[in-house]
């Protein structure tokens, strides 16, 4: 097992739980798992420094993580395989809005891909 790695339940897909490394996002002073009490009360310090709303706990830290990296460029499949969502699919479902230029992007890759032959609005015609 690697360095800073723990056993940990993966019921990602709960047909087929398994045990497996992992690696902890947060660790203690000496490198320990930090237990739950211990995580929220820092947690709670630090979100209040920041003025986050009580309600605004771990789901949202990782909903912002995604947002930020999707935001940043990142690819569906980078995002999905830092979550440690299943497949792509299981991402999207819930990830989709955050690509709201999306179609717009894809308008201007088919207007330059046709150039000076037509724009994706209106595609050239050939006359012959």
């Amino acid at each position: 097992m690697a360095e800073g790695a723990v056993e940990v339940d993966d019921d990602t897909d709960h047909r087929r739980p398994v045990r497996r490394a992992a690696r902890l996002l947060f660790r203690g002073v000496s490198g320990e798992p930090v237990n739950a009490a211990t995580f929220s009360r820092t947690w709670a310090t630090a979100r209040e420094a920041v003025g986050l709303p009580a309600r605004w706990g771990i789901p949202g830290l990782r909903h912002y993580y995604a947002t930020v990296l999707i935001h940043a460029g990142a690819s569906v499949k980078t995002v999905q395989l830092s979550l440690g969502h299943s497949t792509p699919t299981v991402m999207l479902n819930t990830y989709v809005h955050e690509w709201p230029d999306v179609l717009d992007r894809t308008r201007l890759l088919i207007d330059g891909a046709l150039g000076q032959h037509g724009t994706a609005a209106m595609p050239a015609v050939s006359r012959a």
